[in-house]
């Protein structure tokens, strides 16, 4: 053979193994990512467990300096998976098991794709990779078994075969259902999610979930009957007032400095008759990525404890009570006049006079960058007005359930305790007192007792 035949016959050899492993990474049957944002080709081959080069040979045509959110990335090497993969987030009260039956999912797939080593890694708020068929199905949660009683009575209660329940539990026999498990239906429709205290709840929603330092996060019930709440979240306890009939709400801040990781949420319900029922569950807390502000020079006396820790016992007391009566509708207004200027952000981490960054920003810096006026942003009851050694001329209102605006270092306050105020009534001018390094409104907002990031009530309505 000639030598430029032999050439080419190699050449040919050579493109013809290439396009099959390209074939073979590009199989129609691997599985479909859908890329979610913070997403990167690296750590979505550590996610599933493939070499990195074989997920860029896959998808030749990604760049992976531009992945944007909702880009479909064909994943190589899951032998017996297929179709397209979403991530979402478990909802309060399911765990693995549940819901694997409540979607309907094989859950060792789940634990596959996830590469999931214990169960108790799954909790309100973290992210699975779920499988997403052409037709999502939806089982419908149906309340269990009461004591003593029978699946085959149960069934003939809801009118269905006893062992449609046991399929929907992913079970292998009716010995394996037991009383107070919670028990599915096949439905043609998509259902709420199970509800751990069915059924003198028939919804519970917590938003938003999974938590983030700095947050404010809304606990919403809605019962049958008129019912009691009670409960905690990351510590605090939580105050329930009712919105509606048979519809109840909670406020709770996630502090700027809470450890990322698992925090505790509980909840118990008494009826009318006294009968309770409880539940709890650990949910992911995320953090809130703040930003180290540059380092600040201020009077050591305002850093001294002897001045700090009653100071701040004043306040925490003060904005302790969660008063039943909501003084607010809608959301806030700007504490100041337009065109405004924020100077510092809510939660940036802060060293002062040479110290670590042990502390955060607790609210809002306003600059002096229309006038010195400082306005009420929302209805409320003046429970503080007077001078403080950190804070310098200060203001707290009281606008209910719990949620309270402090207005620090004030030239002067134009309220006193008691008064009655509206959203943009004027409170105050802006001044430079106590720990400042300038004029300036700082204007922070309590939700329960923990600072929370004022932005958020500027931008949503809160119930």
């Amino acid at each position: 053979m000639r030598k430029p035949a032999l050439v080419l016959l190699l050449l040919f050899l050579t493109l013809a193994s290439a396009a099959g492993h390209a074939r073979a990474q590009n199989d129609a049957t691997d599985p479909v990512y859908v890329v979610q944002p913070g997403d990167t080709l690296y750590s979505i081959a550590l996610r599933f467990g493939v070499p990195l080069n074989d997920l860029i040979n896959a998808n030749q045509m990604v760049d992976p300096n531009a992945l944007a959110a909702g880009t479909e990335l064909t994943i190589p090497g899951l032998s017996g998976v297929s179709g397209r993969l979403v991530t979402e987030a478990i909802p309060l009260g399911l765990d693995l098991a549940s819901l694997s039956r409540y979607r309907n999912l094989d859950p060792a797939l789940l634990i596959r794709l996830n590469r999931i080593t214990s169960p108790a890694e799954v909790f309100a708020g973290s992210n699975l990779i779920i499988p997403q068929e052409e037709s999502i199905s939806y089982r419908k949660p149906i309340s269990g078994l009461a004591a003593g009683e029978s699946l085959l009575e149960h069934a003939a209660g809801a009118n269905a075969n006893p062992w449609e329940f046991v399929l929907a539990a992913q079970a292998a026999s009716t010995n394996e259902i037991t009383p107070g498990e919670q028990l599915y239906l096949a439905s043609a429709d998509e259902t709420p999610p199970p509800n751990p205290l069915a059924p003198a709840i028939q919804k519970l929603e917590l938003d938003p979930l999974p938590l983030v330092q700095g947050r404010t996060v809304v606990i919403r019930a809605t019962s049958q009957a008129p019912v009691t709440l009670e409960g905690s979240l990351n510590g605090f306890p939580l105050h329930f007032f009712q919105e509606g009939e048979n519809q109840y709400v909670a406020l709770q801040g996630i502090h700027a400095m809470a450890e990322p990781g698992l925090a505790p949420f509980s909840l118990t319900v008494t009826d009318a008759s006294g009968a309770s029922t409880s539940f709890e569950q650990m949910m992911l807390l995320e953090q809130g990525y703040y930003a180290n502000d540059p380092p600040l020079s201020v009077d050591p006396a305002t850093l001294d404890e002897a001045n700090t820790r009653p100071e701040d016992d004043l306040i925490r007391q003060t904005t302790s009570p969660a008063t039943p009566e909501k003084h607010w509708n809608g959301i806030f207004r700007l504490p100041v006049d337009e065109p405004s200027c924020i100077k510092s952000w809510y939660g940036n981490r802060r060293s002062y006079n040479g110290g670590p960054y042990s502390y955060f920003h607790t609210g809002l810096d306003y600059g002096v960058c229309a006038n010195l006026n400082i306005y009420a942003p929302a209805p409320g009851v003046v429970v503080f007005s007077g001078p403080l050694t950190v804070r310098g001329n200060a203001t707290i209102i009281d606008h209910g359930w719990g949620v309270y605006s402090g207005f620090w270092h004030q030239q002067e306050s134009l309220v006193k305790v008691g008064d009655v105020v509206e959203a943009g009534q004027l409170i105050g001018q802006i001044g430079g007192t106590g720990r400042v390094t300038g004029p300036h409104l700082h204007w922070e907002v309590w939700v329960n007792g923990v600072q929370v990031d004022p932005q958020m009530w500027l931008d949503r309505v809160f119930p």
